[in-house]
């Protein structure tokens, strides 16, 4: 037990830790103590230089300790007793309970995002909250300064009136000590803040924003890849390709317009200070800057989603313009070779493509070929044949993200690899067909279509069905039947539909293979019957590749 307790200490991992002493692990911060008790009896556990003891030690402030532990019985009560709070989820309750308690006090609503209450969780450990203030003349900064100085800069949660408004209060969480000293502190660091951005602000309004783009000349985008003011040019080309490509010529004035500009915010001191803004300012600068609505909520849309679960822009310019921005960022990375190694992800690019799988899902008349073509080309002048590369590194890199993104939300992986077989030319459909794929796949009937299906794989060859005869020609009328109806179904996306109809071509099959020789000796004949084969295969897979399933799913 206690080689198995010291094993677990060492083998902890971090992605950024320090030693402090000889034969010390590698942590985070330096080990203080352990606390190792089995029935009472100290463990004889050593972990570098530490040796295990019965006692810990509380708050720093309130009860710096140490404090002796009697076992397990007592454990968390003298924590407690300690002003620590060892319990995750119960300290995350109170901060939420004590941070709308505070707020309410004052007549004002918190903005607690989720990241936030998490974060705040981990810095206290007998969390406190309060009200503090700042300058009224703040409020003239805009609404996401004001709030991301205070989530990100200084983990508060800012305050609104019922009506919406952000007020000039902010609610914080202290770890103990004097409030009013704390209060004071707080808001004097605060204050610096927005100064800071307030000046950041005024100041970045006085060089118009579209100038702002030849600034980004001089700002490197990545090694091989060109400026920021090259992938701008690159992203107003893509945007406006993409638009068209997707039925959507009308925005392609607002895609252009807001593609050359989408950067420029990145030129910006207050954008500089708080890169988080990106985007954000963006489309604040377009607007002040005289620029049409419609290109400052593309310029704003660009970055979303920034995450997994962020939503996603609201407007279809918006879309197709952060779509541009992933594509044109994958493209560019696999192309040079910059792909991600295991859980090394420098570029952020498996975020680059969950994002372009998500917005592409709102975009359903865009195809990934000519789209992946588009972003290829904007790095030719750069990297010349190596471009083409681009084009062939992406769909495969998308597939991945996409069965792993359909395994997480509880997806059979059979089920999803064999509609990822049949092709993601459409993006925006393999969630639908591995939804539906999900639902027709059930029962014997099924099991046996699989097994036909399979067969006829293995034995398919294109070719020339003219001249069916007998069961030939049967079975060819109902692959005929199949692709007629198909086509309708597909064009309504209705791939359950599509499914369950494909479903009915394992009777025929099953009469043809018992009623003929595929591989006759006859050269004509076997071809002809192979080129049927290779007709019904097609026609079976426009949803997914049944074939591919194990004969039991």
């Amino acid at each position: 037990m206690a080689e198995a307790v010291a094993e677990a200490g060492r083998s902890l991992h971090f992605p950024r830790t320090m030693r402090w002493a000889k034969d010390a692990p590698r942590l985070p911060r330096p080990l203080g103590w352990l606390l190792a008790l089995l029935d009472g009896e100290v463990l004889p556990v050593a972990i570098g230089p530490i040796a295990a003891g019965r006692v810990t030690y509380g708050h720093r402030v309130l009860a710096p300790g140490p404090h002796e532990v009697r076992g397990t019985s007592d454990y968390l009560e003298v924590l407690r007793r300690s002003f620590v709070e060892p319990d995750r989820n119960v300290r995350r309750d109170q901060v939420a309970a004590m941070v709308r308690a505070a707020a309410a006090a004052e007549g004002l609503l918190p903005e607690m995002s989720p990241e936030l209450l998490e974060e705040v969780t981990d810095l206290c450990e007998w969390p406190q909250a309060f009200v503090g203030t700042f300058a009224a003349e703040y409020l003239d900064v805009p609404d996401p300064v004001l709030v991301a100085t205070m989530v990100h800069h200084q983990r508060f949660f800012p305050l609104s009136t019922p009506e919406g408004r952000l007020a000039a209060r902010f609610c914080a969480v202290r770890n103990g000590g004097d409030e009013a000293v704390v209060r004071r502190g707080n808001e004097t660091v605060l204050a610096a803040r927005l100064a800071d951005a307030l000046f950041f602000y005024r100041e970045d309004q006085k060089t118009a924003f579209a100038e702002r783009r030849q600034e980004l000349r001089g700002i490197a985008y990545a090694p091989r890849l060109g400026s920021l003011y090259d992938r701008s040019e690159r992203l107003a080309r893509l945007a406006r390709r993409l638009g068209e490509a997707a039925g959507r010529g009308d925005l392609a004035p607002v895609l252009e317009r807001a593609g050359a500009l989408a950067l420029s915010d990145r030129a910006t001191a207050l954008v500089r200070e708080l890169p988080e803004l990106e985007g954000t300012m963006g489309g604040v600068y377009a607007r002040l800057g005289g620029e049409d609505d419609a290109v400052a909520k593309a310029i704003a849309a660009r970055v979303r989603p920034r995450g997994g679960d962020d939503e996603l822009p609201a407007d279809e310019a918006g879309r197709l313009l952060a779509l541009a921005d992933r594509l044109d960022q994958l493209a560019g990375f696999l192309a040079i070779g910059k792909g991600p190694t295991g859980s090394q992800d420098p570029f952020g690019l498996r975020r680059a493509a969950i994002g372009a799988i998500r917005l592409w899902e709102t975009v359903p008349r865009l195809a990934l070929t000519p789209a992946l073509q588009a972003a290829a080309d904007g790095y030719r002048d750069l990297l010349g044949e190596k471009a083409e590369e681009a084009a062939a590194a992406v769909p495969p890199f998308l597939a991945a993200r996409l069965a792993a993104r359909a395994q997480e939300i509880g997806h059979d992986p059979r089920i999803v690899q064999a509609v990822l077989a049949s092709g993601i030319e459409y993006p925006s459909e393999v969630m639908p067909r591995i939804e539906a794929l999900h639902e027709a796949a059930q029962g014997e009937a099924w099991t046996r279509l699989v097994q036909a299906a399979r067969r006829a794989k293995n034995l398919a060859r294109e070719g020339d069905t003219d001249g069916a005869e007998g069961a030939e020609r049967e079975l060819l009328r109902e692959v005929a039947a199949l692709e007629e109806e198909g086509r309708e179904l597909l064009s309504r996306r209705d791939y359950l539909g599509y499914l369950r109809r494909a479903a009915g071509l394992f009777e025929p099959l099953d009469r043809f293979f018992a009623a003929v020789m595929v591989m006759a000796e006859q050269e004509d004949v076997r071809l002809r019957r192979q080129a049927l084969l290779h007709r019904a295969h097609v026609a079976l897979s426009r949803v997914a590749e049944i074939a591919a399933l194990s004969a039991g799913d």
